[in-house]
């Protein structure tokens, strides 16, 4: 059923979405089915939209939030680090998840390896 509801949203997506929900949609199913790539697609297409359309609200920060995990896990940090910044300023668990991200982006490129309390003796 998934693959039927990625066709219609695609459809509905070319024929100029007045409700504005394709994209979203289409970003969330492909994300569910692990198909980031494409989900990843689609959301930086509806944050484009929403930009232009000026709306902000709970579809912008899933998007923001999915792009920075997303570029993150592609080692693409100067674009995960632009999606991050605006999650600050949400509020709620996204902002914190945001400076989360961003400490193990900066960890990340700094050259430094991750300290694992463990593997020191007590």
């Amino acid at each position: 059923m998934l693959e039927e509801a990625i066709k219609c949203y695609r459809r509905a997506a070319n024929c100029n979405d007045r409700e504005a929900i394709a994209l979203h949609q289409l970003a969330k199913l492909h994300s569910e089915l692990g198909r980031l790539e494409e989900a990843a697609f689609y959301y930086k297409k509806d944050l484009e939209r929403m930009e232009v359309e000026e709306r902000e609200g709970p579809n912008m920060v899933e998007a923001l939030l999915f792009l920075a995990t997303y570029c993150k896990s592609q080692k693409r940090f100067e674009e995960a680090e632009v999606y991050c910044t605006r999650l600050l300023d949400y509020t709620g668990p996204e902002k914190e998840t945001a400076k989360s991200l961003l400490r193990g982006m900066r960890i990340a490129q700094s050259g430094f390896p991750l300290m694992d309390v463990e593997h020191f003796p007590p």
